[in-house]
């Protein structure tokens, strides 16, 4: 598509974000924090955030290293000074202490982690975003009071973890105070595993953050909450490597999520893939934005295609199927 058409394009979809997923007003300061490879999306989404009323800033940063990765501290104390910072970034810095201090100074943040302007305008984007926020709390509201969760597969996956008095959370597209961000594509809802009680097998077969799209399996090993070996081919190499030069917290199992999301495609970005419908994602690294105490310098999602998970002995996706019907109940 030319990019002009596509700048078009995109304009319905930056002004849901910017109108409706985080209720932009007249007046209030808005910062777009940005990289040099997602400047397309950026430019959209502040264009809205000005047709809306606000005082935009751009800011453009250097390219992190890693999702998890703090941005500079000139950004940080920019996103703390605004009133909605969106954060239209290649590496995710949702699970960073800048967002967690701009949340707490009552900022309301849209994460658009590695969104490119074709995910703005067809797959995810293009959900019916009310239904999808119903099913997506109810399904919150289901993953946030069970005690226990296992998830199996036919890939290898074998894993058990408590999940006894975590927070779940509904992410959904919209802002929710109570997390203090929204997240672009909509679609998932996660928790994080009690720390030190993740067991057994987690094998990742679509994508993994900094290393992409999998043409093989990457299997973690973890015992006692943590990843004890990493195994599979050149992919699982990279991201032995990567664990290895980061810090001691890196393989803590940090997240468990299931996606809701039934336009969104499995393309080899996790922004997309790991909102499919279905799919699960674990991450390892920082847990803290999920509620937890374990601080990583990372935060590294992982999607597993067709997975079966059980909550307290009810199976709530089959073999890749979310179970809706449990969400009408």
């Amino acid at each position: 598509m030319p990019q002009d058409m596509l700048d078009l394009e995109m304009v319905r979809a930056s002004t849901a974000i910017v109108e409706q997923c985080l209720s932009v007003e007249e007046g209030e300061e808005v910062l777009v924090v940005t990289d040099p490879r997602k400047t397309g999306v950026a430019r959209s989404i502040a264009t809205a955030a000005t047709a809306a009323g606000a005082n935009t800033v751009i800011a453009t940063m250097p390219l992190l290293e890693s999702h998890g990765n703090e941005p500079p501290a000139t950004v940080t104390e920019a996103m703390v000074a605004a009133d909605v910072v969106f954060t239209c970034t290649t590496k995710a810095i949702t699970h960073t202490r800048a967002r967690l201090r701009a949340a707490e100074n009552g900022v309301r943040t849209g994460i658009l982690r590695s969104v490119t302007e074709d995910m703005m305008v067809e797959g995810a984007m293009s959900v019916d975003f009310e239904e999808l926020r119903r099913q997506t709390e109810a399904l919150a509201e289901i993953l946030g009071g069970a005690s226990e969760g296992t998830v199996t597969s036919d890939n290898g996956t074998d894993v058990t973890f408590s999940l006894d008095g975590n927070q779940a959370f509904s992410l959904d597209g919209y802002f929710h105070e109570e997390y203090g961000f929204a997240t672009l594509p909509p679609g998932e809802s996660p928790t994080h595993p009690v720390e030190g009680t993740t067991q057994g097998t987690i094998v990742i077969d679509v994508s993994m953050d900094n290393v992409g799209q999998l043409d093989d399996p990457i299997q973690l090993a973890v015992e006692d909450g943590f990843v004890t070996e990493v195994s599979g081919g050149d992919e699982a190499h990279q991201l032995r490597q990567l664990l290895d030069r980061s810090d001691e917290n890196a393989g803590n199992i940090a997240e468990f999520a299931i996606g809701t999301n039934p336009k969104a495609k499995l393309i080899g970005n996790l922004a997309e893939d790991k909102k499919l419908a279905g799919t699960v994602h674990f991450a390892i690294g920082d847990n803290e934005s999920l509620g937890g105490s374990t601080q990583s310098a990372i935060h590294l999602d992982g999607v597993i295609r067709s997975p079966t998970v059980t909550l307290d002995g009810e199976v709530v996706v089959d073999d890749g199927r979310l179970r809706t019907e449990l969400l009408d109940e």
